[in-house]
């Protein structure tokens, strides 16, 4: 199984033996085109989910709901005006660092959504690809102020960022929001004899291909290894969805389906015409669960921004 992974709530899950191809890159552009199925994860915990689902659907008794007081929308606080103008001059400073730092955020994202179509349409053609089809710098990085808070807004309580889900919760997602459940390799060899033959097949030389592998887990990861989770120590937890030998995150899994999805698709079709016909069920199965993935990541604009949002509904 590959897993092309998911910066929260969404992920890819495949089954080995329908690797498709990888793709070599360098820096940000390594990618692994492989696997055939995206989940998405709506809930992180779905018990915690569903407990608070319980617990909001509680009926009162008309009485006990007549006793209770109406929620009033809560006062703003009594500041001075001294303390508000600090506020608006701060609130602007953060507006304007900030924009910047976003315009040239999606701008980056952009270039490499722009210079991934590019190698796409070179490898089509069957041109040599060369330094220049990458973005080779890094993202940038906000270094500016945190936004002000509003003095006169009461104090919000303090939430605290859900856990980060992890293989186990992937799985079940998978099986509630597509009835799939992926085969999964026996083993860890069996998995990178699958990664080699695919790379192999796209035309990646024994070197590139050691490259590709090593990029983000440096060859010590599993094929489902979750960043944070790579070694086994106490205390450990995940720390994004990151996974995989190369640890893709949500939102290029969103892109690869959105933008590659029906070379996904062509590849699954002309493989299952070569099974019998048990196999070939299962496979055309797979692939209508597949259709359904790629139409979810193109119900939004072919922008970074969007499919990181998406990513992580």
């Amino acid at each position: 199984m590959i897993y092309i992974s998911y910066r929260r709530d969404a992920y890819l899950i495949g089954s080995c033996s329908d690797m498709m191809r990888i793709q070599p890159g360098l820096m940000h552009a390594t990618e692994i085109h492989a696997g055939k199925r995206r989940v998405r994860h709506r809930r992180a915990i779905v018990v915690a989910a569903s407990l608070a689902i319980s617990a909001a659907s509680v009926v009162l008794p008309p009485a006990a709901s007549a006793a209770m007081p109406a929620r009033t929308p809560s006062a703003k606080l009594a500041v001075s005006a001294a303390a508000m103008a600090a506020y608006r001059r701060a609130l602007a400073e953060y507006d304007a660092i900030h924009g910047a730092y976003v315009a040239a955020a999606s701008a980056y994202w952009s270039s490499i959504a722009g210079k991934r179509k590019e190698r796409f349409a070179k490898r089509a053609r069957n041109e040599t690809l060369a330094v220049d089809d990458y973005v080779l710098t890094q993202p940038p990085v906000y270094t500016g102020p945190p936004k002000p808070v509003d003095p006169s807004s009461p104090k919000a309580e303090t939430r605290h960022a859900p856990p980060v889900p992890v293989v186990g919760d992937f799985l079940s997602a998978a099986m509630q929001e597509y009835k799939f459940a992926p085969r999964r390799p026996q083993n860890e060899l069996e998995f990178k004899r699958a990664y080699t033959a695919t790379a192999a097949a796209a035309g990646l030389t024994r070197d590139q291909a050691v490259r590709v592998y090593a990029f983000e887990a440096t060859g010590n990861g599993s094929y489902d290894v979750q960043a944070g989770l790579e070694y086994k120590k106490s205390g450990a937890r995940a720390i994004t969805t990151a996974l995989g030998y190369n640890q893709l995150l949500a939102t290029n899994s969103v892109e690869l389906l959105a933008e590659s999805g029906a070379k996904f698709v062509a590849v699954l079709e002309a493989k299952a015409k070569t099974l019998p016909e048990k196999e070939r069920a299962a496979l055309e199965k797979t692939i209508a669960v597949l259709r359904k993935m790629i139409a979810f990541t193109r119900s939004v604009p072919d922008v970074w921004g969007r499919h990181e949002s998406l990513a992580k509904t």
